[in-house]
């Protein structure tokens, strides 16, 4: 799909959201239940129609941060994990193929062999980095399981938290909202140059 369709798509759906968000919202209290919730978080997930940073602000604007948090990191881990899966096994010959479009894993790719763990959750904290690829990539670079599972489950954390936060707050206190995403930003800017920095050491 082309990049303006793609774009299109998710201005109609966030217009189509605000648009009936009284409504959507009613509908998920009735009946929405936590495992019920976690599948379509997953589903979201594995085929990202919607933006999944748009899920979790409605997840917390519906059910509060707490909530929101724990559906959205379940939802998103059980997706990884299924991509991971794939691309490791059956998929791998394609997950190359995927890969090979984001030139930004170039420069990623001989760091990781060396810090696999610290590798996953860099690229889970870096907002313009794809998460699909981080999946894709993971399974691909053969980094074992545990350590792709731990890392991404730390590294997905902060942004989860932030968004489902500013979904549930954002309009009740705006200058708290703002100020927790200044903390997020300040913390990527942290760990981006701390990942430069650790990038350009010598291997032992």
């Amino acid at each position: 799909m082309k990049k303006w369709l793609l774009a299109a798509l998710y201005a109609a759906v966030l217009v189509i959201a605000l648009i009936y968000r009284s409504d959507i919202v009613n509908y998920m209290q009735k009946h929405g239940s936590f495992p019920v919730l976690v599948c379509l978080s997953a589903l979201v997930a594995l085929f990202p129609v919607i933006p999944y940073k748009l899920v979790i602000a409605a997840l917390g604007f519906s059910f509060g941060t707490f909530w929101a948090a724990a559906v959205s990191w379940l939802g998103t881990m059980i997706a990884g994990s299924v991509i991971y899966a794939l691309s490791r096994t059956v998929l791998r010959e394609q997950a190359r193929t995927y890969l090979n479009k984001f030139g930004m894993l170039q420069s990623f790719t001989a760091w990781v062999e060396a810090h696999p763990f610290m590798s996953v959750a860099a690229g889970r904290l870096i907002p313009v980095l794809p998460q699909m690829a981080v999946n894709v990539f993971a399974g691909v670079a053969s980094i074992p399981f545990w350590t792709y599972t731990a890392a991404s489950g730390l590294g997905k954390l902060p942004g989860i938290l932030v968004y489902a936060f500013l979904g549930g707050n954002g309009t009740k206190h705006p200058l708290v909202s703002v100020l927790v995403f200044a903390g997020y930003v300040l913390l990527l800017g942290l760990m981006l140059l701390l990942y430069r920095k650790r990038k350009k050491l010598p291997s032992a």
